[in-house]
Order: C-alpha cells, then structure tokens, then sequence
C-alpha cells in the first residue's frame, strides 16, 4: 500500500505526540503521588502539568485520527483502483477467449464447408457433369450447274466445341458422348456414339481436349461436326472425374 508522504508523516508525528505525552503524563502523576506521600502540598503550577498533558494528548490523536482517515481513503482508493484494474483483466481475457472461440467456430464451419464441398464436387464427379449445345444444319452449296444444288460434305460441315467445366485439379476417367436430331424425342441413353463413329452426317471427334475456364476450373470439349442440310442436331457430352 503507497501512502503520501504528508500522511505518513502526520501519523509518525502524531504517533511520537501521543506516546511523549502519554509518558510525560505517567512521570506526573508518579511525580504527583510521591509528592502526597511525603505530606507536600500540590501546588498550581503542578496541577496545570496533567491538564496540558491530556490537551496535547487530544491534538495529537485528533491529528492522528485525521492522518487515519486520509490513510483509509487513500487504502478505499488503492482497492477500487485495483479492483478496476482486475475488472478490466477479467474483461480482457474473456474478449480474448470470445475472439478465440468465434475463430475456432469459423475455422470449424470453414473447415466443414470445405469437406462438404470435395463431397459435392466427388458426387459430381462419380455421376458426371453433362454439357448440351445446338449445332445448326449445314447450308447447302448452291451451283449453277444443272445439278442445282449440292448437298454438304463433311467438308462444309458446321463444327461447334461442346465444353464442360470440372474442377481445376479434375482427372478425367470418362467422356460420354451423344447426339440426336433437335426435334427427335429420343432419350440421351438411346443416342450414344463413339467417338469418331459417323453418327448419319455428325460426328464427334476422336479425341477431347482442355482449355481454361477460371482460377478454380477448367472445361474439357469435344469438337463436334455436323453436314446434315436438312436438319439441326443437339450434342450431349457427359464428363466423369475423380480428384
């Protein structure tokens, strides 16, 4: 406990006061009682002796008392200064545990997000991501020939690239590939080709390539040729990949 040097030096003050008068009122009064018994009268100037002893004995503990309440409020001051301080400790360990918890949360959610995600992206992997593009039927060439016009040859053919975005890091195991007349009602399982194969004046070609889509994806295209002048066709690619 830090006490100003005032009060302390009051106390010391008013504690050297009180014992100097409280001894100097014992030689009095031992003074007092062997005067008596030896039969001498008590005259004034003694008589005086105790009184002013006891009046500086009430200054002193009145200066005393005085110095102990200051040291009390300075003692009340210290507390809640400390008490304040430990308050704000308190305070700040808990913020910082609050800080950690949330963080420890979002590491957690991201953590569970990201798991979620590669679950998301191997399902789509195993069931394969499809891509469908319309290829317009070729224009015939037209001569002045008596022949009129001639029909298209793969020469003339309309060639589109039908492309679909996998993950970056993706390894493809598959591309399966399809293709039917925009106004056939045939289902997709039952218009498969190979690649190469001559699907009636279509084909895809033999091999697929890559190309850059984003910072997190890629894409992965078949090129596509279509020669029929009469009518447009619809080409399904469907990637499956594994990370």
């Amino acid at each position: 406990m830090n006490v100003s040097d005032p009060i302390l030096a009051a106390m010391i003050a008013a504690s050297a006061t009180l014992f100097t008068a409280f001894l100097n009122l014992r030689l009095t009064w031992r003074k007092e009682m062997k005067d008596r018994a030896r039969g001498q009268p008590i005259t004034p100037k003694n008589r005086r002796g105790p009184i002013l002893t006891v009046v500086v004995m009430m200054l002193a503990s009145a200066v005393a008392g005085f110095a102990f309440s200051q040291y009390l409020i300075a003692q009340g001051e210290h507390d809640a200064r400390s008490q304040q301080a430990e308050v704000h400790a308190k305070l700040a360990e808990i913020s910082a545990a609050t800080r950690r918890l949330e963080q420890a949360r979002t590491e957690e959610r991201g953590k569970a997000d990201a798991a979620a995600q590669r679950a998301e992206t191997v399902r789509a992997g195993e069931e394969g991501v499809a891509a469908v593009a319309s290829v317009a039927a070729c224009n015939a060439r037209h001569t002045a020939s008596a022949k009129g016009t001639v029909a298209c040859t793969e020469r003339d053919a309309v060639q589109i690239g039908v492309c679909a975005a996998v993950p970056l890091a993706a390894q493809v195991k598959d591309v399966a590939l399809y293709t039917r007349f925009e106004d056939s009602q045939q289902l997709w399982s039952e218009s498969s080709v190979a690649p190469g194969e001559d699907a009636g004046q279509a084909r895809f070609q033999d091999k697929y390539y890559e190309q850059p889509d984003s910072a997190t994806s890629k894409q992965v295209c078949f090129r596509f040729a279509n020669w029929d002048s009469g009518r447009g066709r619809l080409a399904r690619i469907v990637v499956k990949y594994g990370l």
